[in-house]
């Protein structure tokens, strides 16, 4: 019974809700007021200021102004400086080109020249003697190899010589070196008896046969660029 009484109590207060909620939707039953004079109105109000003012006539467009000439100058007159004349009357001195021709000194007679008196008749040369075997001879060797220079001299910028007595051989070689004079000593030594060592030489032919000899050479050891 509770159950049914609240169900119907619920019922009546959504059916109540419902109706409240179409009253306030529905729109009122009296009608609007008409708009008809008011239209009125106004349209006759814009037609008559439309009639009171009157129309602006078509006007053409105005056309550019054309641009104004620059005013034309008038050519200024070339006016050429006067350049004043110069006085060129100059007075040169006259000179005396006279030369007195006078009577020249008079020279001596040519005498001719005494003949040359003959030349003496050259006597015959003496026969060429062999040098005696402990005596050394300069020669010019068939294979000349030139010494090395010491880096230690050329380093320090040394020149010097080395004079050598050496032995050729039968067979041209070059043996038994011996150094007689050496500037500065000991610098270059070592480099000039290498070179000789390798030098050869045309041997010595006495009645046919090839015999040894002593030979000296000098050798001097000087840089480039120096005198």
């Amino acid at each position: 019974m509770r159950l049914l009484g609240s169900f119907i109590g619920a019922l009546l207060v959504a059916l109540l809700l419902f109706g409240l909620m179409l009253a306030l939707i529905m729109p009122p039953n009296d009608p609007p007021p008409e708009p008809s004079e008011l239209l009125r109105v106004g349209v006759a109000r814009s037609v008559q200021e439309s009639s009171s003012e009157p129309a602006d006539p078509l006007q053409p467009p105005e056309r550019p102004t054309p641009p104004e000439k620059p005013p034309e100058v008038a050519p200024q007159p070339q006016v050429s400086p006067q350049v004043p004349a110069l006085d060129l009357n100059i007075e040169v001195p006259q000179l005396n080109t006279r030369i007195d021709m006078g009577a020249a000194p008079a020279l001596p007679p040519l005498q001719a020249a005494a003949p040359p008196a003959p030349a003496p008749a050259p006597s015959p040369p003496a026969p060429a003697s062999a040098p005696p075997p402990g005596d050394a001879e300069e020669v010019t060797p068939l294979v000349d190899i030139p010494p090395e220079y010491p880096r230690r001299a050329l380093a320090a910028g040394i020149e010097g010589q080395v004079t050598l007595q050496f032995t050729v051989n039968a067979d041209g070689r070059v043996e038994n070196i011996r150094v007689l004079s050496a500037e500065p000593p000991g610098v270059f030594d070592r480099a000039a008896r290498r070179a000789v060592s390798r030098w050869r030489f045309a041997p010595r032919r006495e009645n046919g046969v090839a015999v040894s000899r002593e030979v000296s050479k000098t050798m001097n050891f000087r840089l480039e660029g120096r005198r």
